[in-house]
């Protein structure tokens, strides 16, 4: 994805609020907990745009990693919840709309499906992976291995495989 420049903080909460949504969405699996996780990386972008414009899309992403993650290690129990807004201009727009992959999603646990998220759809590496959630590689290696493995049992030979974008 190419990156654009903006030129202040709320133009890129205008402009990529709802694709963060999305994003946050689909690491989360949960309407409420996203439009939370993507308006507390704005914010965060916000206060620290000089540090933030650099890739303000990476540290909004970052932060929702982050957060999440911090979630599930306090919440022990999943909420499931209603579609968001789907668009085709974005990987998590294609995956909403997929009501057997959304669903095999859903059955992995939170961990397996932000790597998932993470490395299929938007392209980064186990290292990246590794630094958003402060997991070491080799763990979220093995995390990827076992949700590609839950993902092929659950769907069966009715999807098309789920491939590695790029390894890290």
């Amino acid at each position: 994805m190419a990156q654009r420049a903006f030129s202040d903080a709320e133009e890129f909460a205008r402009a990529r609020l709802d694709a963060l949504r999305r994003f946050a969405y689909l690491i989360c699996g949960s309407a409420a907990e996203a439009d939370d996780l993507a308006q507390i990386a704005v914010v965060e972008v916000w206060q620290r745009w000089q540090k933030a414009r650099e890739n303000p899309e990476a540290y909004a992403r970052q932060v929702i990693v982050t957060r999440n993650v911090s979630r599930w290690r306090r919440w022990r129990r999943e909420v499931l919840s209603d579609d968001v807004d789907r668009r085709p201009d974005d990987p998590a727009g294609a995956v909403v709309t997929n009501s057997a992959l959304w669903q095999a999603l859903q059955e992995l646990g939170k961990a397996e499906r932000t790597v998932v998220v993470l490395h299929v759809l938007y392209s980064y590496t186990f290292s990246e992976i590794a630094a958003m959630s402060g997991q070491p590689p080799g763990t979220v290696s093995s995390r990827y291995a076992r949700a590609k493995q839950a993902l092929r049992t659950h769907l069966g030979s009715t999807q098309p495989a789920i491939r590695s974008v790029r390894r890290g």
